[in-house]
């Protein structure tokens, strides 16, 4: 199981099952959410988390270089997972921050988020890609 700390959150990748399952938890140890994908969901997942990350990283050199501001969130995508779905959005950015990831977990009436730049962004697309590696070498 790998842990990510992000802010008043914790984001767990871990093999349960022949599956990946994604937690999300408050500090205090209290899951928020969690979602369990087969290991082609997960694979979706990567790749439309790897991106959003190379979008938000032109928006911020945009930004940077040129001063461009955008205004609207990107919506890069949407994953099904078995108990749910997981969506990608890059919010933009302005003079008080940078472009960040948004990813959100849906279930039926249960929605929860967390936010995160795009360096935290690739250690986890990473983490998720290691955990589907090591299912695959167990069979």
């Amino acid at each position: 199981m790998y842990t990510m700390k992000i802010k008043e959150k914790e984001l767990s990748v871990k093999c349960s099952g022949g599956n990946i399952v994604l937690e999300l938890r408050e500090e205090s140890g209290e899951e928020i959410s969690s979602m369990t994908l087969d290991k082609e969901s997960a694979a979706l997942f990567s790749v439309l988390l790897n991106e959003g990350i190379v979008t938000a990283e032109k928006i911020n050199k945009d930004f940077k270089k040129d001063g461009v501001i955008l205004k609207k969130i990107q919506d890069v995508g949407t994953c099904f997972a078995s108990d749910g779905r997981l969506s990608i959005a890059v919010l933009p950015a302005d003079e008080k921050r940078t472009a960040s990831m948004i990813i959100g977990m849906h279930k039926e009436d249960e929605h929860a988020s967390i936010v995160m730049k795009p360096k935290k962004a690739a250690y986890l697309s990473l983490l998720i890609v290691e955990v589907i590696k090591s299912l695959i070498n167990k069979n």
